[in-house]
C-alpha cells in the first residue's frame, strides 16, 4: 500500500530539500511525473476536433442517454445504477485530456487545473474556486475508490463534508445537497457534462483551429506505452500478445 510521507524537492543543483519527517533507515522511490511519449500524430486539427466531438465527448453523451433510459424503465433482470458516478468520472477524464491537448501545465492536474480556469471559468467559474477539492474528491476518489471522497481537514475532529452527485438532470449543483442534514457536496453529473460540453463549444475548440501551435497534433494524439527492458514480466506479456497476431487470433476463451 502506498504511504504518503510527504513532499520532497529538490534546489536548483538537484540536491533534496525537504522538512518532512521521513523513517529512519529507510528505502524510498522517488517517482517524477513524466507524460508518455506519443503514438504518432493527429492527422490535422480538424481530426481533433472530431475526435473530441464524436468520441470523447460523444461517448459521455451515450452515458447521459443511458441514463435518461433508466428513469424511463427500470425492467432488467438485474439493478441498473443511476450512471452518475461513471458519468462524473468520465468527466474527469475528458478534462485531463483536454488539459493534455492545451499544454499548458506542468503536470495533468496543472494542466487541467489550467484549462478549467481558461475555458471553464467563464462557463461558471466556481470549479476554479474550488478546483484542487473537486478534483481530488471527484476525479481521484472515483477512478481509484469508486466513490467520491468526503472531505476533512486534518486535525478538525470530527469536521467533515459529505461529498455526492445528482443522478437527475437539473439536480443541485456546486452547492449543499437539501436532503442532508450535515455539511455537503454535491454537483450534477449532467450540469458537470453540458458545461464541459459548452466549454469546447464556445472556447476550446475555437483555441485548437487557430490559436494551438503545431505540437498540439502531438499532444492530442493517442499514448504509446513503452515497456522498459528491465520489466520482464510485461516484457513477456508483451511477446505472447504478439504471439496472438502471428497466429491470426487471440487465445481461446
Amino acid at each position: 500500500m502506498l504511504q504518503r510521507v510527504g513532499e520532497i524537492t529538490t534546489d536548483h543543483a538537484g540536491t533534496i530539500a525537504t522538512s518532512s519527517a521521513l523513517e529512519p533507515n529507510s528505502t524510498f522511490i522517488v517517482c517524477v511525473d513524466e507524460a508518455p511519449p506519443a503514438a504518432g500524430a493527429m492527422a490535422s486539427r480538424d481530426a481533433i476536433v472530431d475526435w473530441i466531438d464524436q468520441c470523447v465527448l460523444g461517448d459521455l453523451r451515450t452515458v447521459i442517454a443511458g441514463i435518461d433510459a433508466f428513469h424511463r424503465t427500470s425492467a432488467t433482470t438485474r439493478p441498473l445504477g443511476g450512471c452518475n458516478f461513471l458519468l462524473a468520472a468520465g468527466c474527469c477524464m475528458a478534462l485531463e485530456y483536454f488539459g493534455q491537448v492545451y499544454g499548458k501545465g506542468q503536470d495533468a492536474t496543472s494542466a487541467a487545473r489550467q484549462y478549467v480556469e481558461d475555458f471553464l471559468t467563464p462557463v461558471d467559474p466556481r470549479y476554479a474556486r474550488v478546483f484542487g477539492v473537486f478534483w481530488s474528491s471527484f476525479r481521484n476518489g472515483i477512478v481509484h475508490g469508486s466513490w467520491p471522497q468526503a472531505i476533512c481537514v486534518q486535525g478538525h475532529g470530527g469536521r467533515r463534508i459529505a461529498v455526492g452527485a445528482s443522478p437527475v438532470r437539473g439536480g443541485e449543483h456546486f452547492q449543499r445537497a437539501s436532503d442532508y442534514a450535515g455539511p455537503s457536496f454535491v454537483i450534477s453529473s449532467v450540469t458537470f457534462f453540458q458545461d464541459i460540453e459548452r466549454s469546447f463549444d464556445q472556447g476550446f475548440r475555437s483555441w485548437i483551429m487557430s490559436q494551438s501551435d503545431d505540437a498540439v497534433l502531438t499532444r492530442a494524439a493517442p499514448r504509446l506505452l513503452e515497456i522498459k527492458l528491465g520489466d520482464p514480466n510485461r516484457v513477456k506479456e508483451f511477446a505472447l500478445i504478439m504471439s496472438w497476431n502471428s497466429h491470426g487470433s487471440g487465445p481461446a476463451a
